[in-house]
């Protein structure tokens, strides 16, 4: 994501698993996830993360990997911001952790 010239951000989009990932979630099988979505700094609270994760369910709803049920993601519990903009698109925790982040899951 750009202001102007200026990069402000990046997402990055996963789908399925590689092999070597042996302890990947079970929704991580034929699904697509939400794998970074990081806003610089400077440029937090002024609506690009949620322009970033409309832009990227958009692209993901064309299923450029192949056919899937759902998006998932993961996020520190802590991280209040993260969660709250990821419900408001429809994530639903699961109670399930990659890790120590919390997952959640979209249906697509």
């Amino acid at each position: 994501m750009f202001e102007g010239n200026n990069p402000v951000g990046f997402v990055m989009i996963g789908y399925d698993k590689d092999d070597y990932w042996k302890d990947a979630p079970a929704i991580a099988d034929g699904n697509y996830n939400l794998w970074r979505l990081m806003i610089d700094k400077k440029y937090q609270n002024r609506g690009y993360g949620k322009q970033a994760v409309e832009l990227a369910l958009r692209f993901i709803r064309t299923f450029p990997c192949g056919k899937a049920d759902f998006c998932w993601l993961s996020y520190e519990p802590k991280n209040a911001v993260a969660k709250s903009l990821y419900a408001s698109f429809g994530f639903i925790e699961t109670g399930e952790k990659d890790g120590e982040e919390q997952i959640a899951v979209l249906k697509l």
